[in-house]
């Protein structure tokens, strides 16, 4: 065989082994492509899956946040509706002094109170518009008027060592408990029953028709706030 036809036999040959070589290079990359972009869609499918849960999550954290604070907006605005009833029946005690439920108070517990002392001498404080409201009073009784209070009186010993309190103001005081559940039932428990409120009726009822009203009012605009706030969460 001539040299010539062995090269070019040889070159045939050669260009034949790399055609083959190339192809199967071909091959191995398409399917290298092939396999990369099945991972590529697996970690796209998985970090989209991820991704959704995340903002699901946090979805439902400002869903459960504005929800909180719609409650907290609301036990505010609740609490703040009965701090002002409570302030606006202790502005309204000169009023309960015009009530006859007023003199027969201050007469009945002078009474009662005048019994805890036995036969002590004493000094009875009260408002000199008060005077007349008192009830028939032992010999060792005198009456001051000389009392810088709201209404009632404050009942003690001549030498001071023991005194007995029974101004508005302190009777207030020592019922706000009783009177901060019986305002939040009035104004929030709908369907209950009336209840007594004795000596601070008329006071009470115009106070909790005044703060329902304007409770009410002040509960929409809180609440409507707070709407807000959870379509906004929700977006």
């Amino acid at each position: 065989m001539g040299i010539e036809k062995l090269t070019g036999t040889l070159l045939k040959e050669a260009e034949s082994e790399a055609e083959k070589i190339i192809q199967a290079a071909e091959g191995h990359v398409k399917k290298m492509k092939e396999d990369e972009r099945a991972k590529v869609a697996v970690l796209k499918a998985d970090a989209e899956t991820e991704v959704a849960k995340i903002l699901n999550e946090q979805r439902n954290e400002r869903l459960a946040w504005a929800r909180l604070e719609g409650k907290r907006i609301i036990s505010e605005a609740k609490e703040d509706a009965i701090n002002n009833a409570i302030e606006d029946i202790f502005s309204l005690l000169k009023e309960i002094k015009k009530s006859k439920e007023y003199s027969a108070f201050l007469s009945r517990n002078i009474s009662a109170a005048l019994k805890e002392f036995g036969d002590a001498k004493l000094i009875i404080h009260i408002e000199k518009s008060d005077k007349g409201l008192l009830p028939k009073l032992p010999q060792n009784c005198s009456v001051e008027t000389d009392l810088d209070k709201l209404g009632g009186a404050v009942i003690e010993t001549v030498d001071g060592k023991m005194k007995i309190d029974l101004t508005l103001e302190t009777l207030v005081d020592l019922k706000k408990d009783d009177l901060r559940r019986l305002v939040a039932k009035e104004l929030f428990e709908e369907g209950q029953n009336r209840k007594d409120f004795g000596l601070f009726g008329n006071s009470i009822e115009f106070t909790i028709q005044r703060e329902r009203k304007e409770q009410e009012k002040e509960q929409e605009g809180k609440e409507e706030k707070g709407a807000k706030k959870t379509r906004k969460g929700e977006s």
